[in-house]
Formats: structure tokens, C-alpha cells, sequence
């Protein structure tokens, strides 16, 4: 039983996201869903009722690349459910092209996306979760941040920079009694992933999501899921040379 009552999931709308506002809504707790398709939120939310959830189940249209969004609709679903003990900063996308044939506007929306729109995030739910002097926040990472991927660099770096943002964080509201948990999946069925050609260890969005919401309700500060085997394949791929890093990664 989640001892979580408020939550807030972001990118609610299909994979990991939607997965963990099912696991949530299990539990009684209070859940919020947010993404950008309005019309899929509506259908999981009338799923998730009709399954006898205790909580409330509550939805918003949310693009969390837009900044003030966060700032107007976060605000609004705390206040709807009461207050707020979780935030899962878990929206993503992706793009995979190579320089000289990528699009700048697609990369500028990854980064958007996947850093700043986490980070206003944050921003928006620092000032309750100072006041009550509790609250966990929660970002979606990537075994990608770990190293850069030719062909997926905006994606890697917005990863990247999720992490070490949220490892900063972590040192300033750790004296509010707010936790930072930053989770690194590896290969997960998700929308985000499944047209790639190669998904080693790939695993359900199901036993992926139950693993990360065991994950979160310990507390980790940070974690890779599955642990086996991408903890070793984490470690590796931030220390092999670079020389065999190359002739791996472009494979």
C-alpha cells in the first residue's frame, strides 16, 4: 500500500506514465494525470474509475514545453486534490536523426520537453512542498544520460542534464524535507522507443512501471530499472574508451 496520497504523473497518457497512474490509483491514492491528448486522459481516467479506485482521479491537458502551463495547471490539480505528497516528472519524447540531417526545431522541442518542462515543473510544486516541509519529486531519466548516442544526441543530453539538475536539487531541498529521486530505465516498451531497431534487455511497460514504483515508494535517490543488467552496463558505458565506444554505439 503506497503511503503517498496526492500525486501528480506527467506524460500520463500512454507508457510508463500511464502505467504508474494505474499502480497509484490501486493504492486509493489521489491521482492526478497529465499530457498533452486531453481525449486519452479522459478514456484512462473513465478505465481507471470503473475499476473501483478509491481516490480521486483527476485529469488535465498539460504540454509541459510550454513553461506557464506548469505553472497555471499544476497549481490547479494540487488544490483539486487536496495537496500534493508526489510529483512524477515522467513526460519525454524523443528524436533520432543524425547532424547534417536533424531537425533544430525538433531538437529544441526535445529539450524542452524532456529538461525544462521537468524543471518548471519542479518550480511548480517547490512552493507547497516547502510550506508543508515535505514532498517527493520524481524525474523520469534514462540509461541514456549516462552517454552521449549518436543519433539520439538531443535526447541523450536532455537526459543528462535531468540528472544532474535533479542531483543539484536534491542538495537544496534536502533541509525542506523534500525528496529527489532521479530513475534511469533502460530499454522499456514504450511509444518512446518502440520503432528503434534495437532494444537489448527490453522488458514490458508493465514489469518496467512495477519496478519503478517500487522504486520510488523506497525512496531511492537514484536507481536503473531493471537493475540487472543495466547497474553493469550503466557503469561501463561512462568509463569504456572512447575508441570502443564508437565502433559500439554506431551498431
Amino acid at each position: 500500500m503506497s503511503s503517498m496520497k496526492n500525486v501528480i504523473i506527467t506524460g500520463a497518457s500512454s507508457g510508463i506514465g500511464k502505467e504508474l497512474a494505474r499502480l497509484y490509483a490501486q493504492t486509493g491514492a489521489n491521482v492526478a494525470l497529465t499530457a498533452r491528448r486531453k481525449d486519452v486522459l479522459k478514456k484512462i481516467v473513465e478505465e481507471l474509475k470503473s475499476s473501483g479506485t478509491k481516490g480521486k482521479i483527476l485529469f488535465a491537458s498539460l504540454d509541459v514545453s510550454d513553461a506557464d502551463q506548469n505553472f497555471k495547471v499544476i497549481p490547479k490539480l494540487i488544490k483539486e486534490l487536496g495537496g500534493l505528497d508526489l510529483i512524477v516528472l515522467n513526460a519525454g519524447i524523443s528524436t533520432t536523426s543524425s547532424f547534417g540531417g536533424r531537425s533544430f526545431e525538433a531538437d529544441r522541442a526535445v529539450i524542452e520537453t524532456n529538461l525544462i518542462g521537468a524543471m518548471a515543473g519542479v518550480e511548480a510544486v517547490l512552493p507547497i512542498f516547502q510550506k508543508q516541509k515535505s514532498g517527493q519529486i520524481v524525474a523520469i531519466s534514462s540509461v541514456a544520460s549516462f552517454r552521449g548516442l549518436p543519433g539520439s544526441a538531443s535526447y541523450s543530453s536532455s537526459k543528462a542534464g535531468l540528472s544532474v539538475y535533479m542531483e543539484a536539487l536534491r542538495g537544496e531541498v534536502k533541509r525542506y524535507g523534500i525528496s529527489v529521486s532521479v530513475i534511469h530505465p533502460g530499454f522499456i516498451d514504450t511509444p518512446i522507443n518502440n520503432r528503434m531497431k534495437s532494444r537489448p534487455f527490453v522488458i514490458s511497460v508493465e514489469r518496467g512501471a512495477q519496478k519503478i514504483f517500487k522504486r520510488i515508494e523506497n525512496n531511492v535517490l537514484s536507481a536503473t530499472v531493471p537493475w540487472f543488467p543495466w547497474v553493469f552496463l550503466g557503469y561501463l558505458m561512462k568509463r569504456i574508451p572512447e575508441f570502443l565506444w564508437s565502433k559500439i554505439s554506431l551498431k
